[in-house]
């Protein structure tokens, strides 16, 4: 839906493929199938679905990552780590987001959601790794792009963490209406 927005947020356009360079791969999710068995399997793990509250069946997941496909605020992804699937990340615009009346917005800010799945993959820095990996490949796929933000729940002590050990720097908690977030970004250009 454009209604409402500005047309320098419009004519922005979707939010683009992040450019990732191995040991990284990135695809965009099929909205049913095998992607979104996976996607409802890694949002039931404990450690996602507390921050998530994603919990859903697998057709229930279908039906949300068609509906990222048709529009253009948001893209859901896979990025894999050395041939092996580690996250679910969703790529937005954040003029287009309520992340976006937090701040002073740029038309082409995008923002990054993740949920790295399988807990037998956190704690050991390809979170940290893999998010500085999408920031720098967001600016070579958009060079318009100014900055990347995220928005982890105020509660998720560890996300909040990594992204500030990627090189993301906050600008406070904010309430989105659906949690409070602490609001962080880097510069990629």
């Amino acid at each position: 839906m454009t209604a409402g927005l500005a047309a320098a947020v419009v004519a922005a356009g979707p939010p683009p493929v992040p450019v990732l360079a191995p040991p990284w791969a990135i695809r965009p999710l099929a909205a049913g199938g095998a992607d979104a068995e996976l996607v409802s399997r890694w949002m039931g793990e404990p450690h996602v679905e507390a921050f998530w509250r994603a919990a859903w069946p697998a057709p229930r997941w279908a039906e949300e990552l068609a509906g990222q496909l048709a529009g253009e605020h948001s893209r859901p992804y896979l990025v894999s780590f050395e041939g092996d699937p580690l996250s679910y990340v969703e790529i937005y615009r954040t003029p287009r987001d309520v992340v976006g009346r937090q701040y002073d917005a740029d038309p082409y800010d995008l923002g990054v959601h993740l949920a790295i799945g399988d807990p037998r993959r956190t704690g050991q820095g390809l979170g940290r790794a893999m998010v500085r990996a999408i920031a720098e490949g967001l600016a070579v796929a958009d060079p318009r792009c100014r900055r990347v933000f995220a928005d982890p729940d105020e509660r998720h002590v560890v996300a909040r963490r990594m992204f500030a050990r990627a090189g993301f720097q906050s600008i406070g908690i904010h309430d989105l209406g659906h949690k409070r977030a602490e609001l962080l970004f880097t510069v990629v250009n």
